[in-house]
């Protein structure tokens, strides 16, 4: 070999044994070469890696800001139904005292009038013990006691109603006249009514399309030889009771004594009396009762009873289809508890 190639091979090959010394040695004396040279892909995916995180992280970050927005909206709203409440709950809070202060003076009114009632009365009921020791004589009706009682059919022409409603009130007037009652001086009528009230209650009867009950009452008790103030008061004439209709039953046990019995089965009647007053049925004015049961019927049902020697279930029934104005006319049927068969008495 030439001496000139020769140096040229022997710096080429000490270069290249500088150079792997060289990096052997910084290899050897420094982490991050080492990593340099040897951990790049290493590096690479890592780097890859954290950059896909921070992408993902970047969307959430936004979706989550998304959210943020939306949530302050949704707060912004709520703080303005909050400040909207809250005035509404101050005005009605005004409100409310405002009431309570009127409240406070109504209840002062009241008590006023409380008291002023009260004197009332008590100045009515001196006026009235003195109207009793002034107005002796015969009380031929007592205050609110009918007199007569009539029916007339609702929506019919004005004019009839009123003519069906005077002669009405002369038939009533001739009943009266009859048990000692005056007509007035003034008047030459034997009733007092206002004129308001007549049109009132012909105005009414007119308006309804049903049969109405017309009542004739005295307003005060009425002594023998004046004239009566009165008033009416009507209402619908109901079907109350269909015939055979049971009203009540009522077990009732077997007694030797005759009288026990029929204790009881009066007993049973008052309470059919109640109920048909509280179904409407206008009870009789002298009497206070609604209506009636045979003798008959009554006895043998106590006979019945008083024989079975045993508890029988007693019924009683509508005879007949029975209006508001009565009266109530009944049956007793009884039987023994354990039979299904009646033992009646007509």
């Amino acid at each position: 070999m030439r001496p000139h190639s020769t140096a040229i091979f022997i710096t080429i090959i000490s270069g290249i044994l500088i150079a792997i010394i060289t990096v052997t040695i910084l290899a050897i004396s420094s982490n991050d070469v080492r990593t340099a040279l040897f951990g790049m892909e290493e590096l690479k995916e890592k780097l890859s890696y954290l950059s896909r995180e921070v992408e993902l992280r970047s969307t959430q970050l936004s979706t989550t800001k998304e959210d943020l927005k939306e949530k302050i909206t949704q707060l912004q709203e709520m703080e303005g139904k909050y400040q909207k409440l809250t005035e509404d709950i101050k005005n009605k809070t005004s409100q409310l005292e405002e009431l309570l202060i009127i409240r406070e003076g109504l209840i002062e009114e009241k008590d006023k009038l409380d008291k002023e009632v009260e004197e009332l009365n008590a100045a009515i009921k001196a006026l009235y013990s003195g109207i009793a020791w002034v107005r002796e004589g015969e009380v031929i009706f007592g205050s609110e006691e009918q007199i007569a009682l009539t029916i007339i059919q609702g929506q019919r022409p004005i004019e009839e109603i009123k003519e069906e409603l005077f002669g009405f009130l002369n038939e009533a007037s001739n009943k009266v006249l009859a048990m000692g009652a005056k007509k007035d001086e003034r008047t030459n009528q034997v009733f007092i009514i206002a004129q308001e009230e007549f049109e009132d209650i012909t105005q009414k009867i007119y308006d309804s399309d049903k049969e109405m009950i017309v009542r004739l009452l005295s307003s005060i008790n009425v002594v023998k030889g004046e004239p009566i103030v009165t008033h009416f008061k009507i209402l619908e004439n109901k079907l109350l009771f269909k015939i055979d209709e049971e009203i009540i039953s009522e077990e009732i046990e077997s007694s030797e004594v005759y009288s026990e019995v029929e204790k009881k089965l009066l007993s049973l009647l008052r309470k059919v009396n109640i109920i048909a007053v509280k179904e409407g049925i206008i009870p009789d004015p002298k009497t206070s009762f609604v209506g009636t049961v045979s003798a008959i019927n009554l006895y043998d049902t106590i006979r019945t009873i008083v024989e079975s020697g045993t508890t029988m279930k007693v019924t009683v029934i509508s005879i007949y289809d029975t209006w508001s104005t009565g009266p109530l006319r009944v049956r007793m049927e009884a039987k023994p508890i354990s039979s299904s068969n009646p033992l009646t008495s007509d």
